[in-house]
């Protein structure tokens, strides 16, 4: 009798202890479907768009509705897209390049299991225009610690990149004529300096100033004169290639820097924009014309060393009666 009280003992308490598994159980799952349920009204009434993403098949898995308001998609249009679907191919190169870096850093584990990586790139909406994301990535992982899905948060940051683009542009262009400005034209002549001393790549200045330009603002006014910049700016523009730095110096000065050019081009160019000039007219003023100065770099020369040769052809020309140009007299710059 004594063997079997023991054993229903045993199985009262194998009991007890089961029902509390249970209840510790169910406390879990409640507990999980309350995280889950936070989750999803998180997920449902967050502006960014909460995203799963399998890592086998790099398709959505899970998306959060903000991915309508951000790209025009409605969840059920793109749950099981991948990855080719909503990035342009430079952003998909991008990303496939981080997402191989950072499986072999897990792989070697040389990483943070639960690091985080925020990346920028131009995705696609569902009319194919385009829109800057800010993406917070992380990695889902199984019980053992392996990768297998991408959360990802997703932050529409288009403006803020337009409004990056605008203050960059501000920083390194003149207001007026939209040429790039002094500052930024000489950090570019110097990198220009180093790839020529590098690569044996030949490059020229054409600098010119607006002949009488005073007479202008002071017979038809400083708005007019303004308009003759910007009128004279464009018709440049129109003739230089996109390598091409044209640039306001000051006031009616302007530099141009013809990358990868010999000095016979340079000439040339001045030469078209000089009877350019002496033919055309400007709005309310007729005819301007301007003094040209062009110069070749030389080998081992400095930034202030071409500049003052430049400035002083320029002048030159100025001297010999205006409206024409003078150039570099090295024979070597001309070969």
């Amino acid at each position: 009798m004594k063997g079997s009280g023991k054993i229903i003992k045993n199985k009262v308490d194998e009991k007890a202890t089961l029902r509390r598994r249970v209840k510790a159980l169910e406390r879990e799952i409640a507990a999980l479907r309350k995280n889950e349920e936070k989750f999803r009204l998180i997920a449902d009434h967050s502006g960014d768009c909460l995203w799963v993403m399998d890592l086998a098949t790099l398709r959505f898995m899970y998306v959060s509705p903000a991915v309508t308001r951000i790209y025009g998609f409605t969840v059920e249009e793109i749950l099981g897209q991948g990855l080719s679907n909503v990035l342009p191919p430079e952003s998909l190169a991008m990303v496939r390049k981080i997402l191989e870096e950072e499986l072999a850093l897990d792989a070697a584990g040389k990483a943070d299991p639960k690091r985080m990586r925020t990346i920028e790139v131009e995705e696609y909406r569902k009319d194919r225009s385009r829109v800057w994301i800010e993406n917070v990535l992380s990695f889902l992982r199984d019980e053992n610690q392996q990768p297998v899905a991408i959360v990802g948060v997703s932050r529409d940051v288009t403006n803020r990149k337009s409004m990056e683009k605008e203050l960059r542009s501000l920083a390194i262009t003149d207001p007026l004529t939209g040429a790039y400005n002094r500052r930024h034209f000489q950090d570019e002549m110097q990198r220009e300096i180093s790839r020529s001393e590098r690569y044996a790549h030949p490059f020229s200045l054409i600098m010119f100033d607006i002949d009488h330009f005073k007479v202008v603002n002071d017979r038809f006014g400083h708005e007019v004169g303004d308009r003759v910049l910007k009128e004279l700016t464009a018709m440049i523009r129109g003739r230089i290639r996109t390598a091409d730095l044209l640039a306001r110096w000051g006031g009616e000065e302007f530099m141009i820097l013809l990358a990868n050019t010999k000095l016979r081009s340079a000439v040339r160019l001045a030469e078209d924009l000089l009877k350019q000039m002496q033919a055309g007219t400007f709005s309310g003023v007729g005819r301007v014309t301007a003094s040209f100065g062009v110069a070749a770099y030389r080998k081992g020369e400095g930034i202030d060393d071409i500049l003052t040769r430049v400035d002083n052809l320029m002048y030159k020309a100025k001297r010999g009666g205006r409206s024409r140009l003078a150039c570099d007299p090295d024979p070597s710059a001309a070969t």
